[in-house]
């Protein structure tokens, strides 16, 4: 499905990955600063590695001797950050529909209405980004990258900033997508309960090197 054979190298820092995704859901764990989320910037295409190549369902995405980097836009891979990254000037509706409007009706695996209610987003559709609390902003974050349909969903601690009623409540929705949509899945977190429940698979990042616990 995914595979991954690369080093990026800024600076002191050195990361080291080398693994293959079976499974749909894979989570990576590992200490604060260790590198988890510089290893999803790559897969996406945010950084570019130093060296070695990452491919996902046989395409190439990027192969340092063959000078391939396919453009992040082009990756169909979704990066859902711990900061929700929002379009300031549009409100939450209008954020929603600018990921739904880029995908053809025929290749969408989500349904606005069905996104705005599990998320309880309905009383925030018209509100400016700059009005939404931290929370309400990660929410709206996680449904523009569902509307998006990725083919890849990378998830850097997700559910950073909610509150446990909230957390409860859009966990199991990530489950749903497990279970009914078969979309692959990367979760980073530092919670093992989440790991726990997601029935993930479990990658751990240690001195530089992403690994198998």
């Amino acid at each position: 499905m995914l595979k991954c054979n690369f080093q990026f190298h800024y600076n002191q820092f050195n990361i080291h990955a080398q693994f293959e995704m079976t499974d749909q859901v894979l989570a990576i764990v590992g200490a604060s600063g260790s590198g988890k989320s510089t290893v999803l910037k790559n897969i996406v295409g945010v950084l570019t590695p130093e060296y070695g190549e990452i491919s996902f369902r046989n395409r190439i995405l990027f192969h340092h001797q063959q000078g391939i980097n396919i453009p992040t836009y082009q990756r169909r891979i979704a990066l859902i950050f711990q900061n929700p990254l929002l379009f300031p000037h549009l409100n939450v509706l209008q954020n929603l529909k600018y990921a739904e409007k880029l995908v053809e009706k025929s290749q969408r695996k989500f349904e606005l209405n069905h996104v705005v209610e599990l998320l309880e987003l309905d009383h925030l559709l018209k509100r400016k980004v700059n009005q939404l609390s931290g929370g309400e902003a990660q929410r709206v974050s996680i449904g523009r990258a569902l509307l998006s349909s990725p083919d890849l969903l990378l998830l850097d601690e997700p559910l950073t900033g909610l509150d446990t009623r909230l957390k409860n409540q859009i966990l199991p929705f990530f489950k749903t997508i497990k279970i009914q949509t078969n979309l692959p899945m990367i979760y980073v977190t530092h919670h093992l309960d989440e790991v726990s429940f997601l029935e993930a698979h479990t990658l751990t990042i240690s001195r530089g090197y992403l690994k198998d616990i």
